[in-house]
């Protein structure tokens, strides 16, 4: 029956998708979007021994907008339990520490964070975390613990982490015990993230052409790094057009970013815009083009591969109000 219930939910999954696809291309890109969380879902539930390491297991983000700078890692944590996570920068700039619950929806809930920089590490980088301690209680109903560590250069190593205090890896990976299990685990987180995200979805197309804050029911479901400010957008362009986007003036010294993602939240996997590679205009204002044909003379741009219709997210971490927006043509 578990195959059963697979296969229903991916087929109620593809009926949403195609309910909200505006076209037969995006459409298409909908259901390779759907296999890819089908097989983020499986290779997690049936095949969790391959991606682990130094006690973390690798997360494979592949909706919801997730951020390039990061390389993410998780492990199960209970309450009651004592863990540790001992790490050393090396070339990243940030690792953020998080304890999750699950809600409703599925989607994580922050109960607990602390972050590491060159603020508060050794000489060497090196720090080490006390989980379920003082440091960072473990509270009631927390199920997991998320690593996300911000590196974007890719001539250094990035952070490297080491956490123990967890039960080993035992034998071929099977989540909830069994195969009945691990695909009624499947079909119902995928179920549940297709909904939900394709919230998000909905939101874009709300911002058509501009940013905003995340409407309140989104922001109170799916929390991110506690210190992040998260800003959404949608573009919807006609042939020749770009969309400018100026960053606020007051940014502050931290880390910011601007990503492009598809209709369906998925990262384009083409280079973004953020604090360590934009160039300013002369008056001092940060402006990036955005879009499938951005101009050639933009001294900032993301180019969004041929898609006139999509998403973006600009993360900040500390200070800056909302980003703005203008359609362009040349």
């Amino acid at each position: 029956m578990s195959w059963d219930a697979l296969y229903a939910a991916i087929a109620e999954a593809r009926t949403q998708i195609a309910a909200v696809a505006p076209d037969a291309g995006t459409l298409a890109e909908g259901e390779a979007y759907l296999a890819r969380v089908l097989a983020a879902g499986l290779g997690g539930a049936v095949l969790g021994h391959l991606f682990q390491q130094d006690g973390l297991s690798r997360a494979l983000p592949c909706y919801g907008g997730p951020n390039p700078d990061y390389l993410m890692r998780f492990a199960p944590v209970a309450e009651g339990q004592t863990y540790r996570l001992e790490g050393r920068l090396e070339g990243s700039e940030r690792v953020g520490v998080g304890l999750y619950t699950y809600g409703a929806n599925g989607a994580p809930l922050e109960a607990g964070y602390v972050a590491f920089d060159r603020s508060n590490v050794a000489a060497d980088g090196s720090f080490a975390l006390d989980i379920g301690g003082d440091a960072l209680p473990i509270a009631p109903g927390t199920r997991v613990m998320l690593t996300r560590t911000l590196h974007r250069d890719p001539a250094a190593d990035p952070a490297k982490l080491r956490f123990t205090g967890g039960a080993p890896a035992k034998g071929l990976s099977l989540a909830m015990g069994s195969a009945a299990g691990a695909l009624g685990f499947v079909a119902h987180s995928l179920g549940s993230n297709v909904r939900e995200y394709l919230k998000w979805t909905s939101a874009a197309r709300g911002y058509r052409n501009r940013l905003d804050v995340a409407p309140p029911e989104l922001t109170a479901t799916v929390q991110g790094d506690r210190d992040t400010q998260y800003f959404l957008g949608g573009f919807d362009l006609a042939e020749g057009e770009w969309l400018e986007v100026t960053m606020p003036a007051d940014l502050g010294a931290g880390y910011w970013s601007l990503h492009a993602y598809n209709y369906w939240y998925e990262h384009l996997q083409t280079p973004g815009a953020h604090d360590r590679n934009v160039v300013a205009d002369a008056d001092g204002r940060i402006r990036i083009a955005v879009g499938p044909n951005p101009p050639s003379g933009a001294a900032n741009h993301i180019d969004t591969l041929g898609r006139r219709k999509g998403a973006f997210v600009c993360r900040i971490i500390g200070g800056g109000g909302c980003p703005s927006a203008e359609v362009k043509r040349g």
